[in-house]
């Protein structure tokens, strides 16, 4: 028996059904959000109490069995292809299967085209937990196949979906995928597989692209494998307040080739030219333009923007990270080559020029909440009370990836991807057979553009 508060009952739903019970099994008492409130009125407890006391001590549920059970197929008609594919759509999102935009539909045959792009058997299960969070829905690869049918993709894309959902569900509880805050995955791709499967690494590398068509089926099936397994639909399942870009999420690769300084994956201590994603889970995104005079220039532009106080995890722990700071190949080339500057001195000095003023840590509301966790700046004594504050303890910490063009003139600050990162290698079905697929999306696509 569960008491929660207005708005919450579907989101405890999620959570039982997440360790194995019926969706259905509790019995919830909601009581209005403002009694949750410090010196609220009480009474809608009061009036409750004998219903509370039956709960906690006779209620039983009507549900006894235990277990996950897999859902079967269904068949939708209409007079012709396009009636019934119409009816299709209306029937998922009544069914709140969809994410409201069209969906193809994922026919046994389309399905088991997708699955020719993995060697792995449909019922594995791609993690350890073998669930995705808070919902609890088994993450097989079938599963993942399906969502992908769906959204578009094709089997190619397979083994990147796959392990995004590997990176993704280390915690198989998934608490953001429900809460309020607006985190939303965005994955960075490193190794020769991005250029093989047609992903963007430049030019409008986080929106639509025709010649790069990987992007965004993948970001949208990895959408509906959260909200269909995880149980993330707003209102309901997540009561996320804005959702961020949930939509396809953002996926791209890092510009290698144009990077002046190691990639990120090998930054993470995989070997050059390893397959392989990283997925942080950030809050929010900004875009700073007018880059455009001297590189310390722009640099002290990024800065100013990453200073902001905020409340987030990088104050109290030592490990956090920030943000992600992308760079075109352009602008890193002028800071590689013209200041003489590495990676990590880039980092360093963007790190030492985005510290906060403390009269600004001391007003905002965030960084009172981050004085107010920790029992003592002891614990954190990289922070200094009176003093200006770094954005994190390290400036390793900070995030450096090369994508999105040639030109300079923009950069992006991706905020707080905040728990993670979490990395792992794509791995590709047998030699012969990845070949072949990627024989047939050039002849389905034409030749890969260089």
């Amino acid at each position: 028996m569960v008491i929660t508060r207005e708005g919450f009952s579907a989101n405890v739903s999620n959570g039982f059904a997440g360790i194995g019970f019926s969706a259905e099994s509790p019995t919830i008492y909601e009581f209005p959000l403002e009694m949750f409130i410090d010196g609220s009125d009480l009474t809608p407890l009061t009036e409750n109490i004998d219903k509370i006391v039956y709960g906690l001590t006779k209620w039983e549920p009507e549900v006894g069995e235990k277990g996950l059970y897999p859902a079967g197929s269904v068949t939708v008609e209409g007079k012709d292809y396009e009636e019934a594919l119409t009816n299709m759509n209306l029937l998922f999102l009544k069914n709140m299967w969809s994410d409201a935009l069209p969906l193809l539909p994922p026919t046994e045959e389309r399905v088991n085209w997708i699955l020719t792009g993995t060697d792995l058997s449909p019922d594995a299960l791609v993690t350890g937990a073998g669930k995705v969070g808070p919902r609890g829905g088994m993450d097989t690869v079938e599963s993942l196949a399906v969502c992908l049918a769906m959204a578009g993709g094709r089997p190619e894309y397979l083994p990147l979906l796959t392990a995004i959902m590997e990176a993704i569900t280390w915690d198989d509880e998934l608490h953001w995928n429900s809460t309020t805050n607006s985190r939303f995955p965005v994955v960075v791709v490193n190794g020769p597989v991005a250029k093989q499967i047609r992903l963007s690494s430049g030019y409008g590398c986080m929106g639509p692209d025709p010649v790069h068509p990987c992007n965004g089926p993948v970001g949208r099936a990895l959408r509906l494998l959260l909200q269909n397994l995880g149980g993330a639909v707003p209102a309901s399942g997540t009561m996320v307040i804005f959702g961020g870009c949930r939509h396809t999420n953002i996926i791209f690769a890092e510009d290698e080739d144009g990077s002046p300084w190691e990639p990120l994956s090998v930054e993470l201590g995989f070997p050059e030219g390893s397959n392989v994603v990283t997925v942080y889970l950030p809050n929010g995104i900004a875009n700073m333009q007018g880059i455009v005079s001297t590189t310390l220039g722009g640099l002290g532009q990024n800065a100013a923007l990453m200073a902001g106080p905020t409340r987030d995890r990088q104050y109290k722990d030592p490990e956090g990270i920030p943000g992600i700071v992308l760079y075109s190949s352009g602008f890193a080339q002028d800071i590689a080559s013209g200041l003489g500057y590495s990676k990590l001195d880039t980092k360093t000095h963007l790190w030492e020029k985005s510290r906060t003023p403390w009269e600004l840590i001391e007003i905002a509301s965030g960084a009172k909440g981050v004085l107010a966790a920790l029992e003592s700046l002891d614990e954190a004594p990289w922070l200094v009370e009176g003093q200006s504050w770094p954005i994190t303890k390290d400036p390793k910490n900070i995030q450096l990836v090369v994508a999105g063009g040639d030109q300079g003139g923009h950069s992006y600050w991706i905020q707080d991807p905040s728990p993670g990162p979490d990395s792992a290698e794509i791995k590709l079905p047998a030699k012969e057979k990845w070949d072949a697929l990627l024989a047939q999306a050039e002849e389905d696509l034409g030749p890969i553009a260089e």
